[in-house]
């Protein structure tokens, strides 16, 4: 008994040593591994960059692409990082059915200049890159940027990467947003892009209502089948694929971009069209409808719906009326032998003062921007102006502001 003790002493002595040993020896190799990775020679642009296609075309291959690249090229890049940066890139080379990366063409930082402009190389130094060439034609390029070390090799920028990263999510969460029709969300990711204070939360509340109308009567694509043609660190655009045009029976693209603000946030460029209130071409007092634009009147048409004007010019070489009442100048072209026998076509309504005039029910001398963004929420993406057709004419409507930002003149033409 007491042999069978001292051996069972002796064998788990002899176990416990060689553990130790074995813990040392994993510990070393380890250590070596690591020195080597960090200690070995950088890598050329051209080897760099097939690293990344290959965890591009099979992603089972970016833990090895990861761990090929010195740490001196990584800029301490995390790992979990790289695996989403690469996955993003993987989704980006799957728009368009390009197909895998075969090959690639290095760029000149001259040409990377050209492409991404001044602004990101202050940011980021000076940037090379390639571009990737797809087995299937691809419509939209898509390029790697590196950032050039002051020993000219080439490495991969962690602030760079997170950017992009950063850029591409919020996007996503944008358009998941407008998918789930969630009004609250996207008032959340558009907001940060509207500093003037007119953009109230009636007015982003209208502008998201709508933008969620559009994607849902209009887009006809799935989240899946947008595309991203642009994506750096400072902008994204996405094309949006078979959207309804205003038409209403042919389809178009429709275009996204998202801009990074010196601030840090995100500026959504998302613009639509909006159908327009019918009432629109019509000069109204109060609920009547006195004339509508792009219609013949005569002066005894005039004088039953308007009565007696201020004052009337006829210019007959330009074969225009000028007609202007208080707080209103209406212009017709047609012809005319005197101030009481003429006709025309009314083709320009502006309201210059407060009166009881409107155009439609609520465009009126006075009213803020505020409540013109509640109205039209888009009419802000081409400085307070829209045009519009009624199925025969064009129309534009435009306003004019005075310092506190009421209405102080309302134009409507066609």
């Amino acid at each position: 008994m007491k042999l069978l003790r001292k051996c069972i002493a002796v064998v788990l002595c002899i176990t416990l040593i060689l553990g130790l040993a074995s813990c040392g020896l994993v510990h070393d190799i380890r250590h070596n591994v690591s020195e080597h990775i960090t200690n070995r020679e950088t890598l050329p642009i051209q080897e760099l960059t097939r690293l990344l296609i290959c965890s591009i075309n099979d992603s089972r291959t970016t833990p090895d692409s990861y761990s090929a690249i010195p740490e001196s090229q990584l800029d301490g890049l995390s790992y979990s990082y790289f695996y989403e940066y690469m996955n993003i890139m993987r989704s980006v080379s799957r728009q368009e059915n390009k197909g895998n990366v075969k090959s690639f063409r290095i760029m000149s930082v001259s040409e990377c200049l050209s492409i991404l402009g001044q602004d990101l190389f202050n940011n980021y130094g000076q940037i090379t890159g390639a571009e990737l060439i797809y087995s299937n034609e691809a419509l939209h390029p898509v390029y790697i940027f590196f950032r050039v070390n002051s020993d000219g090799t080439p490495s991969l920028s962690s602030s760079w990467i997170t950017s992009v990263i950063n850029i591409y999510n919020y996007g996503n969460h944008y358009f998941n947003m407008l998918d789930e029709e969630n009004n609250d969300g996207v008032i959340a990711l558009i907001s940060p892009g509207f500093s003037d204070p007119a953009y109230t939360n009636e007015a982003l509340y209208a502008r998201a209502t709508e933008l969620i109308k559009f994607y849902r009567l209009r887009v006809m694509s799935n989240t899946s089948d947008y595309e991203i043609t642009t994506l750096v660190p400072d902008q994204m655009v996405v094309r949006i694929p078979n959207t309804v045009a205003d038409d209403g029976v042919s389809f178009e693209d429709h275009y996204v971009t998202l801009d990074l603000l010196n601030n840090g946030n995100y500026r959504i460029d998302d613009n639509i069209s909006v159908a327009t209130d019918s009432n629109l071409v019509y000069l109204m007092r109060g609920d009547e409808r006195l004339l509508r634009v792009g219609t013949e009147y005569s002066y005894h048409d005039m004088i039953n719906l308007m009565g007696e004007p201020s004052s009337l010019n006829i210019d007959p070489l330009e074969g225009k009326v000028m007609v202007v009442y208080p707080g209103l100048i209406l212009r017709f072209d047609g012809d005319g032998e005197s101030a009481d026998n003429w006709t025309g076509t009314l083709t320009s309504v502006r309201i210059i003062s407060n009166s009881t005039y409107s155009i439609g029910y609520f465009l009126y001398i006075g009213m803020s921007k505020t409540q013109i963004l509640i109205a039209y929420p888009f009419i802000d993406s081409n400085n307070y102006s829209m045009v519009f057709s009624n199925g025969t004419m064009i129309y534009e409507l435009s306003f004019v502001f005075d310092e506190d930002g009421k209405v102080v003149n309302i134009r409507l033409t066609v």
